[in-house]
């Protein structure tokens, strides 16, 4: 990582040693936190913007300052700010610096204005022009919030601006000076140390200002001094003051100055750079790395800056353990790796660090292999390189001091640690091997293991065992039905406690007993295995392309963890077991497993390769040290630290909502949800939520996941600039909740609800009105239909009593006055047409007694119908002596029916029983009345067939009147003629 200081320093072969031991150090010792750092991605179309500021908010979300344009951060999109506030703002001045301070005002800082926008209320607010300098003298350097909150606007004319809390200061103590001098003094950096805000200046002086009365300043010239002050970093007892182009002194306070050189590292002399501190962290930056010194501008540790173009840093803000760094080209940030995660670099020439295989001696030393050369390192951090070894992929030991190391092409190969050498194994070859395989020699070995009186070796080419103490060379003896069973490639080789051989091969498992050989996985087809681990009773295997598999010993799978369930790739490399976890090394980063829990480490948490090798892992125990070989080295784990208890789990918030109302679709947004703290959000009605953004602060920390779940519905994830919206919901509250998955097993939650407020006649107190009134009207139509029903009946009893009275009267003195004189003038003349008169009146009479009987609403019951029905009848049967059955069933009480049933449901019993009488064959006449949920009339008769038809002897019309009168009261009228049998059948509803 020192590439440029040390390459100035050293040689190329002094550079691989110290840079090798230095990681090693790191790798095994850990005692010291490594960053890392990463390019954010702030637009998801642009990979370059031009920074010109950059600041952190109380939750972590960034603010950057381009060319006039503010944005927000939130982990995963910008938002532009002054798009948002346009009709606040001033649009005459363009904001040239922002800071947000720590009650959450973004502060924008013009050449003319100065406003804070409000993030609580998301208003803008303008400072007083009184307060601020002269409208000529407004140009702003630099805006600053020092140690004890304090914010400072510093202006090119020597104008500085204190803000505390809600009261602004101004300080004119330089432009007064410059003012003086004809020579304008102008401040460049800042400092707060022993209670004082420190200003270096352009003129090579110091500003004091006390903290505590800003009116008390003191000038400081310094002797010898008169180039700009650039830089200020703040030491316990003194001021580090970089001058441009002068060096670096020591200043007490007082008047004691003096050079001062840092150890170990030097600020640059060509290149413009960028130096920023911050509590006791500080960081230089230029145009190639970013430097994480101490208070002393010591090196602790140089990140290259991943840029494209070298463009220059412009800006550094750090904020707790992070430095934003602003550039030319984004915005660069610098952060701790997770605890436990280091870097092992082999430093053997050439660009290709790709590693294969690794050893850890007892002692701690290292002896490595790469497809570029191996090396090893001493426990002293002597390191001894062999560019010619390569390939190295097996390493096993011999004893104490020997290695033996399988190669790709080189075959077996030892290594001397006493002597420092590499030698090539001396062997004899088993006649059987001589006279078959002589040509078939394992020259790619794979894998290798060891019994105690052999040494096995996976090869290219099948299973091959080199004797311990005779170096005789043989294939592994199998059956003879399969001699040639095992002619595949063995990657890994496990020797169980009972003697069987698990050998993992790119057709799949393979299983090794008394020379027998069974194929184990997969049960039927092919699929690549790179190694396996025995837990208990179970086999975990690492498979080329379905992930983690576990089977028992019959081959059968007991389970599987795959992408599915969380796994960030199914091209599982390699694989250890370690303190209860799986480790696995994917095509797309590394994987611990912990029960049914998978946490990913990529490329955010400080990994430096995202693809491992095949088998290139070792588990050092006394070290609790995990080593896993990739495409750039290899990657260190410290499995004693808790990799699924981790304290700090990132947290999301919601960052907009946004809305439209009506069929108008008016729109509107907040953006002030993460600052207000609250968790309720009421939509008015017509409202709908077109879209709730999440964002995540520090997201580039980690490879973090967001999912939320709607009341107690499933989880579902949260891709990048996805948000959540209710179009149209229904009045209710819906409860959402949010949880970010990080670092740690469970993860960050957050409950928040929205609630639809409903419109007014969707309330209960609108339905209730509405059911009141509807109430209301319905019990005052039936008083209405009740009095007029009253009014109807008190009509047909009056009209009733006067036909009753005074027609019935009169028709009566009619029919005795027409008797009397028929009885008079019988003998004497003819009394025809007197006869006539008295039975037409009484004919008269009877029908207004059947009107009055129907109009009068006393009779409005079954009971006095059925009543009227059998008097009717009864007195037909005296007149005219007929045979008649009457049966009545049903309810016969004093139900209710209408006085139009009653006068029709009559009329036709009695023109069906007249017809009976006139028509029928003297037998007798059965009526049948069934008072149910409908009243059924049934007139049933026998006839005489000698006049033809029963229906041409009726003619139609009585028939025809009973039809109609069936139809006004909605009822149905039939008969039937058949057999000498009429059947007449009425049904009233």
């Amino acid at each position: 990582m020192y590439l440029h200081l040390l390459t100035s320093l050293l040689g190329k072969w002094r550079f691989h040693i110290c840079c090798c031991v230095w990681l090693l150090l790191i790798a095994l010792a850990g005692q010291s936190q490594e960053y890392t750092i990463a390019k954010l991605k702030l637009f998801p179309d642009r990979e370059e913007v031009l920074i010109k500021d950059v600041t952190v908010d109380s939750l972590g979300f960034i603010w950057f300052l381009t060319n006039g344009e503010i944005y927000r951060y939130d982990g995963y999109r910008s938002l532009d700010i002054l798009k948002t506030i346009a009709d606040q703002r001033l649009t005459d001045d363009m904001p040239q610096r922002i800071l947000v301070d720590q009650r959450n005002r973004l502060w924008m800082a013009g050449n003319a204005n100065l406003n804070y926008l409000d993030l609580k209320t998301w208003e803008v607010h303008a400072v007083d022009s009184a307060l601020l300098p002269p409208v000529q003298d407004r140009t702003v350097v630099w805006i600053r919030q020092l140690a004890d909150s304090t914010v400072m606007v510093a202006y090119e004319n020597g104008h500085l601006l204190l803000i505390a809390d809600d009261t602004l200061t101004r300080i004119d103590a330089l432009y007064e000076r410059g003012h003086a001098l004809n020579n304008r003094v102008s401040p460049r950096c800042v400092a707060f140390w022993k209670g004082k805000y420190w200003v270096g200046t352009t003129a090579g002086s110091v500003l004091s200002i006390l903290a505590e009365d800003p009116a008390d300043t003191r000038y400081h010239p310094l002797p010898g001094i008169n180039r700009n002050i650039s830089f200020l970093i703040a030491q316990q007892d003194a001021l580090l003051l970089d001058v441009y182009e002068q060096g670096v002194y020591r200043f007490d306070g007082e008047e004691g100055l003096s050079a001062y050189t840092p150890d170990g590292f030097s600020l640059s002399n060509d290149r413009f750079y960028v130096l920023a501190q911050d509590n006791r962290m500080c960081v230089y930056a230029d145009d190639e790395s970013a430097c994480l010194l101490d208070a002393g501008l010591g090196l602790q540790q140089r990140l290259p800056i991943p840029s494209t173009h070298r463009f220059n840093t412009t800006c550094i803000t750090v904020s707790g353990n992070e430095a934003l760094l602003g550039t030319e080209e984004g915005v660069f940030v610098v952060y701790p790796k997770t605890d436990g995660l280091s870097q092992f670099v082999p430093t053997n020439a050439g660009a290709n660090k790709s590693t294969r295989g690794i050893y850890v001696y007892p002692d701690g030393a290292v002896f490595y292999g790469t497809y570029n050369g191996a090396g090893f390192v001493g426990p002293d951090g002597g390191v001894v390189v062999f560019e010619d070894l390569k390939h190295a992929y097996a390493m096993l030991p011999m004893n104490d001091d020997e290695l033996l190391i399988g190669t790709e092409g080189g075959m077996l190969k030892i290594f001397d640690r006493r002597l420092r050498q590499i030698s090539d194994i001396q062997y004899t070859l088993s006649e059987a091997a001589s006279n078959q395989y002589a040509f078939n020699l394992p020259t790619y070995v794979l894998s290798l293991a060891e019994t105690d009186t052999d040494y096995l070796i996976g090869s290219m080419g099948g299973l091959w065992m080199l004797d311990k103490e005779t170096h005789r060379l043989d294939k592994y003896p199998l059956s003879s039905v399969e001699t040639n069973a095992l002619d595949v490639q063995i990657r890994h080789i496990r020797l169980l406690p009972d003697s069987c051989l698990l050998l993992s091969t790119h057709l799949g498992l393979y299983e090794v007993r008394g020379g027998n050989v069974t194929k184990r996985y997969p049960r039927t087809g092919n699929i690549g295995v790179f190694k396996s681990v025995v837990v208990d009773d179970t086999i975990w295997l690492a498979t080329q392309g379905n992930g983690m598999v576990a089977i028992d010993k019959t081959g059968h799978i007991v389970r599987a963890i795959t992408t599915n369930e969380g796994l960030s790739n199914n091209l599982v490399y390699s694989m250890e077991h370690a303190n209860g976890l799986f480790i696995a090394g994917t095509a797309d980063g590394l994987n611990l497993v912990k029960g049914t829990v998978v946490r990913r480490i990529g490329m955010a948490e400080g990994l430096t390769q995202s693809e491992f090798n095949s088998g290139a892992s070792f588990w050092d125990v006394p070290r609790q040290r995990l080593y896993i070989g990739g495409l750039m080295g290899y990657t260190a784990l410290d499995m004693a630290q808790p990799w699924f208890e981790r304290p700090h789990q990132l947290e999301s918030y919601v960052t907009e909502i946004h809305t439209a109302t009506g069929a108008s679709g008016e729109k509107s947004a907040d953006y002030t949800w993460p600052y207000r703290g609250e968790n309720s959000l009421r939509l008015q009605p017509g409202q709908s939520l077109t879209g709730l953004y999440v964002g995540t602060p520090g997201n580039h920390r980690v490879n973090s996941r967001v999912r939320y779940a709607l009341n107690d519905g499933d989880w579902e994830s949260l891709g990048f600039g996805q948000f959540i919206s209710l179009i149209e919901p229904s009045p209710a509250e819906y409860r959402f909740r949010l949880e970010t998955l990080s670092t740690a097993t469970t993860g960050s939650k957050r409950t928040f609800a929205i609630v639809k407020l409903p419109h007014f006649y969707e309330t209960w107190w609108f339905n209730a009105l509405v059911l009141l009134t509807v109430a209301g009207v319905i019990g005052g139509f039936f008083r209405y239909r009740e009095n007029i029903q009253r009014n109807e009946k008190k009509m047909r009893i009056k009209i009733a009593s006067d036909l009753h009275d005074e027609v019935g009267s009169s028709l009566t003195r009619i029919y005795f006055q027409a008797d009397m004189l028929s009885a008079k003038h019988r003998e004497l003349t003819d009394d025809k047409q007197l006869r006539q008169i008295a039975d037409t009146s009484k004919q008269a009479l009877l029908t207004m007694s059947d009107m009055v009987w129907s109009i009068d609403s006393r009779f409005d019951t079954v009971k006095d119908l059925l009543i009227r029905m059998k008097d009717y009848v009864y007195k037909l049967r005296d007149e005219l002596d007929i045979t008649y059955r009457f049966d009545v069933q049903g309810d016969q009480s004093a139900r209710a029916v209408t006085q139009l049933v009653r006068q029709n449901l009559f009329l036709i019993f009695k023109e069906a029983l007249t017809n009976a009488i006139k028509y029928g064959d003297g037998s007798e006449i059965i009526i049948e009345l069934n008072f149910d949920r409908a009243i059924r009339l049934t007139l049933q008769n026998r006839y005489s067939g000698g006049n033809g038809p029963i229906i041409d002897q009726q003619g139609g019309c009585g028939l025809q009147n009973m039809q109609q009168r069936a139809a006004r009261v909605g009822g149905e009228f039939s008969y039937t003629a058949e057999s000498g049998v009429f059947r007449l059948e009425l049904v009233v509803p």
